[in-house]
């Protein structure tokens, strides 16, 4: 199985992967508009890496799903 097809397959059955899923799209669509700002502020650039640490860790939480999701299959 393809790391593709178990996000498929996570987000159609794991409710909490994809609640992963969407607040990390939300965040990187929201740090993406954030840095196309400009003028650039230490404030704004401040609130984007406050984002981004909040972007990883969403990433890290589905990082561990797929690995457990893996891990079960083999």
């Amino acid at each position: 199985m393809t790391r593709e097809e178990v996000i498929r397959k996570l987000l159609q059955e794991d409710k909490e992967f994809k609640h992963y899923y969407e607040k990390h799209d939300e965040l990187n669509k929201l740090v993406d508009r954030l840095e196309r700002h400009k003028p650039m502020t230490h404030e704004l650039e401040l609130e984007i890496e406050k984002l981004k640490k909040e972007k990883l860790y969403y990433k890290d939480l589905m990082e561990k799903k797929i690995q457990e999701y893996l891990k079960n299959v083999h």
